[in-house]
């Protein structure tokens, strides 16, 4: 598996918990790798809850307060990279 495969399965996982957490909210919007979650609606617990989720999903954890700007799905794919090739 080349790197952007990793990235692109990685941004697929990413996507899937975004929309099991607040896919009503997504669904009449045009969600990128680059929206910026604020921009969604999507509420502090709802994003809490979709860290949570990727945290289950991946077996990862991600300290937010030493990563506060994760706020679209590259970022969160460019941190999980960066901690896997450091692990």
């Amino acid at each position: 598996m080349t790197a952007e495969d990793a990235r692109a399965e990685l941004r697929q996982q990413i996507f899937e918990a975004l929309y099991e957490v607040a896919g009503s909210l997504l669904e009449s919007q045009d969600i990128g790798p680059d929206t910026e979650f604020p921009e969604t609606g999507m509420s502090s617990i709802e994003f809490l809850a979709f860290i949570e989720k990727i945290e289950t999903k991946l077996d990862v954890f991600i300290d937010l307060e030493e990563n506060q700007d994760l706020t679209t799905v590259n970022k969160f794919c460019d941190l999980l990279l960066e901690e896997a090739a450091t692990a």
